[in-house]
């Protein structure tokens, strides 16, 4: 069946909502939002977005670019879940990356860099609305998703600087 995409399309605001409305992009402001049962998040210049409120949760972040999307581990609807992964990532470049102007807006890359990578240091507050928000325990998770630390309660936590991985369950 082929549809007409006019209504999902709204030139003025610089916006393209999904048939489900569930995938909302403002490339106006570069800012994607998801906003579906099990997984809800940001991308994009997340200091511009501002808060931004999605159904069950509300992100707001400093970054200039970055991505914070919490996904349910168990199949349920983040409203219910039982575990909640919340990934968070910003830009980040290899080691030593070198580039030079070729023109106005062209650049050449002159060292691709190496291992380490390095990532900008991230930042945000998070709020689940869930009424049993303040019992959900909220985990700093490694690179391996092993625990390092509790770092407060869904009702409201702060993006530590290099955590990337956060679980959340009661």
């Amino acid at each position: 069946k082929v549809a007409d995409l006019a209504p999902f399309v709204d030139h003025a605001k610089k916006t393209v909502t999904s048939s489900t409305g569930e995938l909302k992009l403002d490339y106006g402001k570069g800012i994607l939002t998801v906003n579906t049962a099990r997984a809800q998040g940001v991308s994009g210049a997340l200091k511009l977005a501002g808060a931004t409120d999605l159904k069950d949760l509300s992100v707001s972040s400093d970054l200039d670019l970055g991505h914070i999307i919490a996904v349910a581990l168990d199949a349920q609807p983040l409203a219910t879940s039982g575990r909640i992964l919340l990934q968070v990532m910003s830009e980040e470049q290899e080691t030593g990356h070198r580039t030079e102007p070729v023109g106005a807006t062209v650049k050449r890359i002159v060292n691709l860099g190496t291992d380490p990578w390095q990532v900008r240091e991230l930042n945000g507050t998070v709020r689940f609305k869930r009424v049993d928000s303040a019992q959900l325990k909220v985990t700093a998770l490694d690179f391996n998703g092993y625990p390092t630390g509790s770092v407060g309660t869904a009702q409201e936590f702060k993006l530590q600087p290099t955590t990337l991985y956060y679980l959340i369950a009661p």
